[in-house]
């Protein structure tokens, strides 16, 4: 049976099927509209696809990926829709998300955040949520879509928290 036209669907992201090329741009494409709403400063104005080391941060990710048979270390997941206009066999890609089992380096070593983390040992960290922004029809939902598949691996593999990173410039309006 044929899912219905603009279902979001989550997969692992995946080598064989260029993920790396649509993570970068993808993230490329979220400048523009954070610019726009007044959130360019949470990553800047310069492309992740010119910053030294970005690709091959991601190509490590898509790696992690596809070699873990659970949640340990970092790893990517694809959001992506079937579209009834869609000319192409495959699913059009709108979203990804970035995460992992411990926190980020930037967050363990403040020495003021340390009761904090040592309390978290059962959880996951959304380190990245991203849109893609090329795509002008993406139906709504993206980002929960693959937040719901986070909590739900999340949950069977007995993580009893998932925190997400959120930018708290632009008077938080990117965590409403």
């Amino acid at each position: 049976m044929a899912s219905k036209p603009n279902a979001i669907h989550v997969r692992g992201a995946s080598s064989e099927r260029d993920d790396v090329d649509f993570v970068v741009a993808a993230w490329d494409s979220t400048l523009p509209y954070l610019d726009f709403i007044g959130a360019g400063e949470m990553w800047g104005t310069q492309p992740f696809s010119e910053q030294e080391g970005f690709r091959a941060d991601i190509v490590d990710v898509v790696q992690q990926t596809e070699a873990a048979t659970g949640l340990e270390g970092r790893q990517l997941l694809v959001a992506e829709v079937d579209d009834v206009k869609n000319t192409s066999e495959r699913p059009i890609r709108v979203g990804a998300a970035m995460f992992r089992d411990t926190f980020s380096s930037y967050l363990t070593e403040r020495e003021e955040l340390h009761a904090e983390v040592a309390e978290a040992e059962s959880y996951v960290w959304i380190e990245a949520l991203i849109s893609d922004y090329r795509y002008a029809s993406r139906p709504r939902g993206v980002g929960a879509a693959l937040i719901d598949e986070i909590k739900r691996l999340a949950g069977g593999a007995g993580k009893r928290s998932v925190y997400v990173d959120a930018w708290a410039g632009n008077e938080r309006k990117l965590n409403r």
